[in-house]
């Protein structure tokens, strides 16, 4: 069974695989990569709350999603400038 790519990278999950991995409403899906492999792994709905924040300790700090996206504006930019500039 296969899942087509969207334009955005997303896929649909197939009812009969989220049935057997009991992949509900609330649930989540844990990304494994081995060996060049990706392996799906079912979260049910309450362990899917308690990932939250799971990656807090390899934080060095916590940074807003906006103050995120105006970094990567200003690099954008200042890419562009630079490759419009002659040696």
């Amino acid at each position: 069974m296969y899942a087509k790519v969207s334009k955005k990278g997303q896929i649909t999950i197939p009812k009969s695989i989220r049935k057997k991995l009991k992949i509900e409403k609330d649930g989540a899906v844990l990304f494994l990569v081995e060996d060049n492999e990706i392996k799906l792994k079912g979260v049910p709905g309450v362990q899917s709350k308690q990932l939250a924040g799971s990656l807090k300790k390899y934080a060095k700090e916590y940074v807003p999603l906006h103050k995120i996206r105006e970094k990567v504006k200003e690099k954008v930019a200042n890419e562009a400038a630079g490759e419009g500039l002659s040696d």
